[in-house]
C-alpha cells in the first residue's frame, strides 16, 4: 500500500506487529509513511472489525491511535513504547465505504521519551483524536 507521500516508516525487522506487521495474517496491515516531520497511513476497515452492527469497534481506533504515537518519533528518529494513551472517539466509522487517515505528530521530546498527538480523519470528518507518551528505547538515538 502506497498512499503517495514520503518514506516508508515500518521497520523491515519488525513483521508479525499486530497492527504494522507485514507478515501477520490476523493483523491489521497498516504502512507508516513519513509526511514532513509527521507520520501518516490510511487503513479501511472491515467486517472482521464489527463492534455495534455496521460500524468500527471502539477498540481497534483505539490500537490505531497507540500504534501512530510510536510512529509519531520515527520522523525524528526516535523509537519508543507506548508508556501513556488516551483517545475520544468522536464520530462512529462504519465498516464499509471508509477510508481512515491517520496522523502522529511530535510535540514534545526529552532525553527520555517523548509526547505526541494523534488524529484520525474519515475525509475531512475528525472521527477520534488522542495523544499519549512513549519511553524512548534502548536503541534508539537520544534526542539533542
Amino acid at each position: 500500500m502506497s498512499n503517495g507521500t514520503g518514506d516508508l516508516l515500518n521497520p523491515p525487522e519488525i513483521t508479525h506487529c499486530f497492527v504494522c506487521g507485514s507478515e501477520n495474517e490476523s493483523g491489521l496491515g497498516l504502512h507508516v509513511f513519513r509526511d514532513g516531520t509527521d507520520a501518516v497511513a490510511t487503513w479501511t476497515p472491515d467486517e472482521r472489525f464489527q463492534g455495534w452492527a455496521d460500524r468500527l469497534h471502539g477498540g481497534i481506533i483505539g490500537l490505531l491511535v497507540d500504534e501512530m504515537l510510536v510512529y509519531a518519533g520515527a520522523p525524528h528518529d526516535l523509537w519508543g513504547m507506548t508508556a501513556k494513551v488516551r483517545y475520544w472517539l468522536r464520530k462512529p466509522v462504519p465498516l464499509e465505504g471508509v477510508e481512515l487517515t491517520l496522523r502522529g505528530r511530535l510535540v514534545q521530546k526529552s532525553d527520555r521519551g517523548f509526547r505526541a498527538v494523534v488524529s484520525v480523519h474519515s475525509g475531512d470528518v475528525l472521527v477520534a483524536e488522542g495523544e499519549g507518551m512513549c519511553v524512548l528505547r534502548d536503541d534508539s538515538p537520544r534526542p539533542r
